[in-house]
């Protein structure tokens, strides 16, 4: 069934409300209002009517409109006054970031688990499969980009298979095509240069078990066969040896590579594909499921031991992000950016994670619109539109804040919500010079 839902997937305090179905009459998105076409958004930002969404019949969408707020409103990091709205849009209003989702809807997953994090419908699907193939013996196919979960999809069908074994990864990539056949089956003493005792091989390793071929896709073409040979007849035969052994193990492999186009080049064993692929599970890349983003980024947040909470525009900016190298990326990126957010907590006091505190090419589109806003005069917006007031200023801000104000450091701190001491602590860990912003007004 398709549904239209406007998520509210950031806001400076806790709301009552956090997902409006979209139908065909206006949607009123504001800080005040009653009513299940009112979306009533918890922060002092939000005018109290900042903004409608309406069904456009022509184009099948959804436009938005601004309507005379105080802050403004953005779509995909863009002030606009009207914009269409489709899956995966972004709005921001004030403080509050909302994700624009058109999707088929499903039954909602609450059963715990803490793997593959995220409350998106195709990770619900994925957790589905899962959950119906845990148990089977046939093998699976984990398909997905790099860094998008794949091993972790492996870890938890293993988890839940039952199988008394253990978990045995191998990174066919990472293995010398020379050494792969020893390095599955085993070897016997002598079998080769080098072998100076037996070896039982990954194959044995995981008797009982579960073997992941991560990477399958860079199997040497030679040894193919024989892992076919292991998958259709249950045995193995190591390397030197004249007989069989037979063994116990589940076999799951996983590649961002395309096997059937591998297939049709010559590049793999169309006969191997078919035996792997007895159940397919794909894993959808990051940037087709941004309802994932945050709460993913929270949960890296809690493991590193970093700020508490995001700042409105970070959260904006890992929105609009693409995410090429997908969940792998954000969990080094939220890392990195934790260490920087830690140093300035223990200068200012802030815990909190900043736009700045985050690799440059994610704060581009954010400081690329506020260039021209702070170079306008009569059409300037709110010091609000420009400086986030619910997070620790960039010297940048700072500055901007004191100029507005003509240096007078109490309305900064009142602009803030802070004490005059903290300007002060600020102004000095940021290197601004509060009477040289005074002495520029004054002149």
């Amino acid at each position: 069934m398709r549904v239209c839902q406007l998520r509210l997937v950031f806001a400076p305090a806790r709301s009552d409300r956090t997902t409006v179905v979209l139908g065909k009459r206006p949607t009123a998105l504001g800080r005040e209002g009653r009513g299940p076409d009112v979306f009533v958004l918890p922060d002092r930002h939000v005018s109290r009517l900042h903004a409608t969404v309406s069904y456009d019949p022509a184009s099948d969408g959804w436009i938005f409109e601004d309507k005379g707020s105080h802050n403004g409103s953005f779509v995909d990091g863009k002030r606009v006054q009207t914009a269409v709205l489709r899956h995966g849009s972004i709005v921001r209003v004030g403080a509050c970031v909302l994700l624009m989702l058109d999707h088929n809807v499903s039954v909602e997953d609450d059963s715990p688990s803490n793997f593959l994090f995220g409350p998106s419908n195709a990770m619900q699907h994925v957790r589905r499969e899962v959950q119906l193939v845990a148990r089977q013996r046939s093998p699976v196919l984990i398909l997905g980009e790099t860094g998008s979960g794949k091993e972790l999809v492996a870890a938890e069908i293993h988890r839940l298979s039952g199988r008394k074994g253990n978990l045995v990864p191998v990174n066919c990539a990472a293995v010398a095509a020379n050494l792969a056949e020893s390095e599955l089956f085993g070897h016997v003493a002598g079998a080769f240069t080098g072998a100076t005792r037996s070896a039982s091989g990954l194959f044995v390793a995981a008797e009982g078990g579960t073997l992941l071929l991560d990477e399958v896709g860079e199997l040497p073409l030679e040894l193919q066969p024989k892992l076919l040979r292991a998958l259709a007849l249950g045995e193995i035969r190591p390397v030197g040896a004249t007989a069989a052994t037979g063994v116990d193990v589940r076999i799951i492999a996983a590649t961002n590579r395309d096997l059937d186009g591998e297939v049709k080049a010559g590049h793999f064993r169309a006969d191997l594909l078919a035996r792997l692929a007895a159940w397919r599970i794909e894993v959808p890349p990051l940037r087709a499921r941004p309802e994932d983003v945050l709460p993913l980024a929270r949960l890296f947040l809690e493991r590193a031991t970093g700020p508490a909470r995001l700042s409105a525009d970070s959260a904006e900016a890992l929105l609009l992000y693409d995410w090429p190298y997908n969940v792998r990326e954000l969990e080094q990126l939220i890392a990195g950016a934790v260490v920087r957010a830690n140093a300035d907590a223990r200068a200012q006091g802030e815990r909190v994670l900043r736009v700045e505190h985050l690799p440059q090419a994610l704060g581009a589109p954010l400081r690329a619109r506020s260039t021209p806003v702070i170079a306008a005069s009569a059409s300037t917006p709110p010091l609000s539109a420009i400086v986030a007031r619910d997070a620790a200023p960039s010297a940048e801000e700072l500055a901007l804040a004191l100029r507005h104000y003509d240096g007078n450091v109490s309305q900064v701190a009142r602009f803030f919500g802070r004490t005059r001491k903290q300007i002060y602590r600020w102004a000095s860990a940021l290197g601004v010079d509060i009477d040289e912003t005074r002495e520029r007004d004054e002149e």
